[in-house]
């Protein structure tokens, strides 16, 4: 397989899940600005999680910008996180149904510590597949911005114990720093 099938899938599968998230939020109560107002948190809740599929869409849209070659430990770990990223949907509806509840707030941070371990394996699995691509290896194999990710999504987790609301403001406060994608990837793109 080729990566531009693994990147269509994966480009096929993110819009699927934004689609069932939207799908997830409820009409107000009633048709006003005040009904809407009312359900300031589920718009909340539902900004956060479509912006932070995006981010990951982004940042994977960029990282196979210059990967030539894959491998079948490549597409497992594509599906990996895939597959992590088709429960924000559903975690996100448990966030809505009780928006005080530490559980939902602490299974959001949760998730995305998966989907962060996920992503570290995508990441590997691309320098073990394309290991003479000197740009992708020279951008990817000392990458601190994955294991800060990880440290900071932990704080988060346990700070959330202490204020449960920060389990989502807080791990949307951490995928920030992915707003900008893989320096050294761009810098690559700038050499071209």
């Amino acid at each position: 397989m080729g990566k531009g099938r693994l990147e269509a899938f994966t480009d096929a599968i993110i819009p699927i899940i934004m689609t069932v998230l939207v799908l997830e939020l409820q009409t107000p109560h009633r048709y006003s600005w005040e009904g809407l107002w009312e359900m300031r948190q589920e718009l909340l809740t539902y900004a956060i999680s479509f912006f932070l599929l995006a981010i990951v869409w982004g940042n994977h849209h960029h990282m196979f910008q210059v990967v030539k070659r894959i491998n079948g430990n490549v597409i497992w770990a594509n599906t990996l996180l895939v597959f992590f990223l088709s429960f924000i949907p559903f975690d996100t509806s448990i966030v809505n149904d009780d928006p005080n509840s530490l559980f939902g707030s602490q299974l959001y941070t949760l998730l995305f510590i998966c989907i962060n371990l996920a992503w570290n394996f995508l990441r590997v699995a691309l320098l073990h597949a394309d290991k003479h691509n000197d740009v992708l290896v020279g951008s990817l194999k000392h990458e601190p911005k994955s294991l800060i990710t990880l440290g900071a999504f932990i704080i988060v987790f346990l700070l959330s114990f202490v204020w449960h609301e920060f389990g989502m403001i807080g791990t949307f406060l951490v995928m920030m720093i992915w707003l900008m994608p893989y320096k050294r990837i761009e810098n690559a793109f700038h050499n071209f």
